[in-house]
């Protein structure tokens, strides 16, 4: 088996790992605008069990993994599934109160935040010092964008705020999974989960569509999010993270918000007001100060990490 050192700089396939990354962040980016003007006619529940159902197709190659599911793996898959499935939920009813797509990006940033307070409730970890400090930098950032005094605006930060609290929740448990099972497999589940949670929904609130009458460039542009967005994104940061760190990738994870607000901008002519830019610069600090670690204290902190998943 070939080592995979991702602290060598030198590394052709490192420098591949940093260029998948950063794509997988732009695509990421990509999605916020984009999600905005189709849930604009699309039925919301509608639109989010064709984008993962798209994307459950998308894992058609590697579905010669079903054959070692069993019910452990379907539970893991089905409760992180259930977590993503609330969070981008709430994330796209925030979209929809009249949300820009680059204040989203920055609000769902906060995840990153909550992470490591979902973590000392589980393991009993305090954070570190320079934790509390990002919490201070976040809550100022959330004011800011708050003070934009736009009707319906606050509406938006709260929901998006909330599906921030899910996807770290999600981002606690997918860390302990995917070192237990098959990734693959395991993230097969999740998305037919996601995708038939949200058709069920769909069912629920009766929503009146008809899929017949969605133009050809509809069923390009679901295509791109289900398989760009979704599948892809999946396999580019599982390939990458062998050959980079967790903290290497959580700072390049943390151009998304970045991007939303550029995309937000270019397609959607979005443009932020001095308080909002204010804001989003005080969350994506924030932020950075969260997942930046010390590279001699990284080991140490995976280890840490390690035993605590171990007694869980």
């Amino acid at each position: 088996m070939e080592l995979k050192n991702p602290n060598n700089p030198s590394s052709k396939r490192s420098i591949i790992a940093i260029f998948l990354l950063i794509l997988t962040t732009v695509l990421w980016g990509t999605s916020f605008i984009i999600t905005k003007n189709i849930i604009e006619d699309v039925p919301i529940f509608l639109y989010l069990g064709l984008r993962f159902f798209i994307a459950f197709i998308g894992f058609i190659p590697f579905f010669p993994h079903l054959k070692n599911l069993n019910k452990k793996i379907f539970l893991m898959g089905l409760i992180t599934g259930l977590f993503y499935f609330f969070g981008i939920v709430f994330q796209t009813y925030g979209l929809q109160s009249n949300q820009s797509a680059g204040k989203t990006g920055f609000i769902t940033g906060l995840s990153t935040i909550i992470v490591p307070f979902l973590t000392w409730i589980r393991f009993k970890k305090r954070p570190h010092i320079r934790i509390w400090f990002a919490v201070i930098l976040s809550v100022a950032g959330m004011a800011f964008l708050l003070l934009e005094g736009v009707s319906g605006l606050i509406i938006g930060d709260v929901l998006v705020l909330i599906c921030a609290f899910f996807f770290a929740l999600y981002i606690v448990l997918n860390d302990k999974y995917v070192r237990l099972i098959d990734v693959y497999l395991y993230s097969i589940i999740q998305v037919l989960i996601i995708s038939a949670s949200s058709f069920f929904c769909s069912l629920i609130l009766q929503e009146s569509y008809d899929l017949l009458s969605y133009p050809p460039p509809f069923w390009t542009i679901m295509i791109y999010m289900g398989i760009a967005v979704m599948t892809l994104t999946v396999l580019f940061q599982n390939w990458s993270q062998q050959y980079q760190g967790p903290t290497q990738t959580a700072i390049i994870f943390t151009l998304e918000p970045v991007f939303a607000a550029l995309f937000g901008f270019l397609i959607g002519n979005e443009i932020l007001s001095l308080f909002a830019w204010v804001g989003c610069v005080f969350i994506f600090v924030a932020i950075l100060i969260t997942v930046s670690k010390k590279t001699n204290n990284t080991e140490k902190i995976k280890e840490d990490s390690l035993e605590l998943l171990n007694r869980a």
